[in-house]
């Protein structure tokens, strides 16, 4: 019976071919010059893909070696030979204006006019090779014509005396603005690497009898603004990222030479504000952007709480809560920006509390139940940056609390120490549920909990325990220790939580060693006798209670 069947299904397998041999002949007649007709890409024979999986010959490795070396040396001789060289050269010609001033073979005029002479001359020089589709030459010549302008003025003003303060600022303005122009122009990222650089350094190249703060910070900051833009419209991020450093490494440089005043924590607020503008505006790529204003919330706050009053830092933050508020309801469609908007409220809040209250202490309270609500609606909305953002409050507060010690039973560091305790409570619960009760996480953070209820029980009872004696002590933590087993022993039994349990018994036989090891000398036989008598009452009970379950 079986090889009947055996027989039938050969005889159906080659009816089968026969009519797909047809089949292909009839397409083949139907479309004749294409092979693809169904529009899909040709699959490989089983001998094709044999041969593609085969080792390459080595002749092929030899070819593919060559092309990676080609790449290497691309990257070496077109991109980064000329960006070195450049300096080379330029560190060259300011030697050779030395060294012929020097031998008297140059005037000081000469000198000035060639030295924008070689300026002009890159920049055709490098227009000539990026027409030539030489690029990265042609970029670097372009950029080197920048810093050569920017010396040149440098050493007519101030080496030569040959143009005033005036005079000389206004030609340095005009070559970042050329700068600006070339890196528009010819869409290039390290022109305006450059032409920042070179921007930035104009006020320390300019030598001036009486020099005013706010000419230099608002010089400063309409640079960043102006960089920041075009950055921000051609989508470089170097120079984005560049620009905003740029800004604080100069305020902060002048700030420590000269002085640190107000207007410089208005220069980086007006910088905050300008990201904050060009992320709300952002359609691609927020991400950058709204990093880059997160680093900048913590930079701006710096900056305000040192260089301003407080009135007016406190007005200040209570601001821009309000415009994070606004953000976060225009924008709650849109995940990222929503995302990081709910960081810079939460962030804020934290940065207002802080105002509110001149101790540390007083505040911890504050920040730990912040924390806590903040991982809270992390959660809840699947925010990962908030995440980040609660649990990096919440972890600092919570270290700054264990940090602070106890000086009385009714204080501010007892009020903070349960605050802390119950939002560890709240957390955990959250965690738990959305890891969906992973055994590791409930073990490892159950027992973090019970060493810090078990620290701070023992700082609370050694503290209203001080005016008695030193046997009263030990009885007091030592039935406070029992107590706390118990309890977790309860929670363990009544909800079946295993873990629970198992810490019972650990602090069950841990007050029992205490009681061996320590209690036994201070305290007398018949109290001795009462506590051994609880605790292996204790012990038996949970036996009994715990060998009924299992049954």
């Amino acid at each position: 019976m079986d090889y009947k069947r055996i027989e039938n299904l050969e005889k159906k397998i080659t009816v089968l071919e026969e009519e797909v041999k047809e089949l292909k002949k009839l397409l083949t007649e139907q479309y004749p010059s294409k092979t693809e007709f169904t529009g899909q890409a040709k699959k490989p024979s089983i001998h094709e893909e044999a041969v593609s999986h085969q080792p390459m010959k080595p002749t092929e490795v030899h070819e593919q070696q060559s092309k990676e070396s080609m790449n290497w040396e691309e990257q070496l001789f077109q991109v980064w030979l000329p960006r070195i060289f450049i300096f080379v050269f330029i560190v060259g010609v300011l030697w050779g204006f030395k060294a012929a001033s020097d031998y008297g073979v140059m005037s000081e005029g000469v000198k000035i006019t060639l030295g924008y002479i070689v300026s002009v001359v890159f920049v055709g020089i490098g227009h000539l090779q990026i027409v030539k589709n030489r690029s990265v030459l042609g970029q670097v010549l372009l950029g080197g014509s920048v810093p050569i302008l920017m010396l040149t003025t440098f050493a007519a003003h101030s080496l030569y005396e040959m143009i005033g303060f005036s005079f000389a600022f206004i030609l340095n303005v005009l070559w970042i603005v050329v700068g600006l122009v070339m890196t528009v122009y010819y869409c290039s990222q390290a022109l305006g690497v450059i032409s920042i650089i070179g921007g930035i350094l104009v006020p320390f190249l300019i030598e001036s009898n009486s020099p005013n703060p706010l000419v230099f910070i608002s010089y400063e900051t309409l640079l960043y603004l102006a960089f920041a833009f075009i950055a921000w419209k051609l989508n470089y991020h170097v120079l984005y990222g560049l620009a905003a450093i740029l800004l604080n490494i100069v305020l902060l440089v002048y700030g420590w030479f000269v002085e640190f005043t107000a207007l410089l924590g208005a220069a980086i607020l007006i910088q905050h504000v300008c990201l904050l503008l060009l992320l709300v505006v952002r359609k691609v790529n927020e991400f950058i952007y709204a990093s880059t204003a997160l680093a900048s919330l913590f930079i701006v706050y710096g900056w305000i709480s040192n260089t301003m009053e407080e009135t007016n830092v406190t007005v200040i933050v209570a601001g821009l809560i309000v415009v994070y508020g606004l953000c976060i309801k225009l924008y709650k469609e849109e995940k990222v920006k929503f995302d990081f908007f709910m960081s810079y409220l939460v962030i804020g809040i934290a940065f207002l509390i802080n105002q509110l209250f001149n101790k540390t202490e007083d505040a911890l309270l504050l920040y730990i139940i912040q924390g806590a609500v903040t991982c809270y609606l992390a959660h809840k909305y699947n925010n990962q940056i908030q995440k980040i953002v609660g649990y990096g409050i919440y972890t600092i507060s919570a270290v700054a609390i264990m940090g602070m010690p106890i000086e009385s039973v009714f204080s501010q560091p007892t009020l903070n120490w349960l605050g802390f305790l119950g939002t560890m409570l709240f957390l955990v619960f959250i965690q738990t549920n959305s890891m969906k009760k992973s055994t590791l996480f409930v073990a490892s953070t159950s027992i973090l909990f019970t060493v810090l209820t078990l620290s701070f029980v023992t700082q609370e009872v050694l503290l209203s325990t001080e005016a008695l004696s030193t046997n009263n002590q030990t009885l007091a933590l030592t039935f406070s220790w029992l107590l706390l087993s118990i309890i977790g022993l309860s929670i363990g039994i009544a909800r079946a939580f295993k873990t629970a349990t198992y810490i019972g018994i650990s602090l069950l036989f841990l007050t029992l060693i205490k009681l061996v090891l320590y209690d036994l000398p201070f305290i007398p036989l018949a109290i001795r006798a009462v506590l051994f008598i609880v605790l292996g009452g204790t012990g038996l009970i949970v036996s009994r209670i715990l060998h009924k379950k299992m049954t």
